[in-house]
């Protein structure tokens, strides 16, 4: 079932599924929208009970600069959320720039959320030479128009034989990319940049924390994201093979499996 929630100016947009088990709480990434988790929501609603919302500016959630343009506002937005839906503490996974988020909402709060995953993330700040390449894409952005961005860079977040064996797949994820607007594109972009490294978090975190890497992802390296796992005292790490950063639709069903597995354990 669809609602909506207010938070300073943004309508967000969200979904639950299922009744029993835990709360989970399902935060997609960059130029996306909680449909990039359509595949698992089957085989999870039969184990906790899922909340999926679109990011404000992201899918039918409306675009607020004051919440977009900031990672540490956008988390603030989510566990307003949570106060709205769930009682007790739950479970948090991101991927990409949701994880980003995750780490952020594990910092400000960390009594509600009794566990936290990574999903081809990382707890590293950006580095200049990526600060850079985040700049110039809202450069590209704002000289070229979101879908020509959109269709440039959805298939490079993919493995090439995937992209290239699975062209409906990729192809869907850049027509729901038109819907954006390029202020959220760009405020997104301002808020990655800004954010500060949090490998902190994950080394006072009290609760379980899950680490999905691919092994050929290009945003977020597998070499880049070994060197976290380690600091979680309990961390639970699974590495994709031949998948790059879209696991949730490159490696569905060992995706679904493995978030599944995690929630389950902590029963």
């Amino acid at each position: 079932m669809q609602y909506t929630f207010s938070f300073l100016g943004s309508s967000i947009s969200y979904s639950i599924a299922g009744k029993k088990g835990p709360t989970v709480l399902l935060l997609h990434g960059f130029g996306e929208d909680h449909l990039v988790f359509h595949q698992q929501v089957d085989a999870l609603l039969h184990h906790c009970r899922l909340v999926l919302p679109d990011l404000p500016g992201s899918g039918e959630s409306t675009y607020a600069r004051e919440v977009c343009s900031s990672i540490d506002t956008m988390a603030h937005a989510m566990h307003a959320l949570m106060q709205e839906v769930c009682d007790e503490p739950f479970v948090v996974l991101g991927h990409s720039m949701g994880g980003y988020i995750t780490l952020a909402m594990a910092e400000q709060m960390p009594s509600r959320i009794a566990a936290f995953g990574l999903l081809h993330s990382t707890a590293f700040a950006d580095s200049e030479e990526k600060k850079t390449n985040r700049k110039k894409s809202v450069e590209f952005i704002e000289q070229n128009g979101v879908f020509p961005f959109i269709k440039t860079t959805i298939p490079g977040l993919f493995g090439e034989v995937f992209a290239a064996d699975n062209p409906t797949v990729v192809g869907q994820l850049i027509e729901r990319g038109r819907t954006f607007s390029p202020q959220a594109l760009i405020a997104y972009y301002e808020a990655m940049i800004a954010r500060p490294d949090r490998t902190r978090v994950l080394q006072s975190a009290e609760v379980p924390v899950l680490f999905l890497i691919g092994d050929i992802d290009k945003p977020a390296p597998m070499a880049d994201v070994l060197q976290q796992v380690h600091l979680a005292k309990n961390s639970e790490v699974k590495i994709l093979r031949n998948t790059g950063h879209m696991g949730m639709l490159e490696q569905p069903q060992l995706t679904s499996e493995t978030i599944t597995a995690f929630i389950d354990r902590l029963n």
